[in-house]
């Protein structure tokens, strides 16, 4: 079924650091936003309202509720949508045919945001607590569609494996990466709870025929040294069992062009996907 957001109740994007995985038993998308001290997390709801405009009148987005320096411990958020037209647990879109990172067609499909399992051929695992960890945010999401919001075609991406001491062993071409996930919500109505410290927020979002909801998380380096790949990051969480990581190395359209050479003058965090049954595992 081709995907259409403005047919939506409310549309969920997550950009920057997380780990994605769908839990079958629960029936749910979960998220870890990963709460390190570079990363500052922000969320926001938005309410579509008419504005008068020269050419007649023209939606715009209005905030409903925003949260800025939340705590890194004891966060947690549950959206889930409810009555007539809601999914079933959760779906994950996915474009007709083959998969090819390098010319795939439709900029929606999921497959473009960077999976960990695949990366190691499917060999990902936990690595053991203690390297590199931080406190986790939990995302919860019921009855939703999950996509590639948006796709970033101005990079484009080498894959660079290294073994366990960091020494690279080989570089080759990965393609274009997704960049902020979307999700799509239907129903009568996506109910969005928020607690933080055992203390919860509720916002009941009711549909509008044709205009969608917003609820946008980031969760962005915004200091002028960040650094272009957060592999490393997610490694402090998932690992192959020989000690293989992978980064990717952007090359702009230009260099790539040229004949190569790597880039690092854009601020870029992605999220990723892996396989495991639950963010609870992490």
């Amino acid at each position: 079924m081709p995907l259409n957001e403005s047919s939506a109740t409310a549309l969920v994007r997550i950009t920057g650091l997380a780990i994605v995985c769908f839990n079958e038993e629960q029936r749910r998308g979960e998220v870890a936003i990963i709460r390190d001290d570079k990363h500052t997390l922000s969320v926001k709801l938005q309410r579509p309202v008419f504005q008068e405009g020269g050419g007649g009148d023209l939606v715009v987005y209005q905030d409903i509720a925003a949260y800025h320096n939340l705590p890194k411990q004891g966060v947690r958020v549950e959206i889930e949508a409810s009555g007539a037209g809601a999914a079933e647990g959760f779906e994950v879109y996915k474009g007709e045919g083959d998969f090819d990172r390098l010319d795939s067609p439709d900029p929606q499909d999921f497959r473009w945001i960077v999976h960990m399992d695949s990366l190691h051929g499917g060999a990902a695992r936990l690595r053991p607590a203690g390297r590199g960890r931080h406190p986790l945010t939990g995302l919860y999401i019921r009855g939703g569609r999950f996509y590639t919001h948006r796709l970033d075609t101005e990079l484009f991406f080498e894959k660079v494996e290294k073994d366990a001491a960091g020494q690279v062993l080989n570089r080759e071409v990965f393609g274009n990466v997704g960049e902020t996930i979307g999700v799509t919500l239907g129903g009568e109505e996506v109910v969005f709870k928020i607690s933080v410290g055992g203390r919860e927020e509720t916002h009941t979002l009711r549909r509008v025929e044709g205009l969608p909801f917003r609820i946008e998380f980031k969760n962005m380096d915004y200091s002028p040294n960040a650094v272009y790949s957060d592999m490393d990051d997610y490694y402090g969480y998932l690992a192959s069992p020989d000690g293989r990581a992978f980064d990717l190395d952007p090359v702009s359209e230009e260099e790539q062009e040229a004949g190569g050479g790597s880039v690092n003058s854009k601020d870029f965090c992605h999220p990723i996907a892996t396989d495991l049954d639950s963010i609870e595992q992490l």
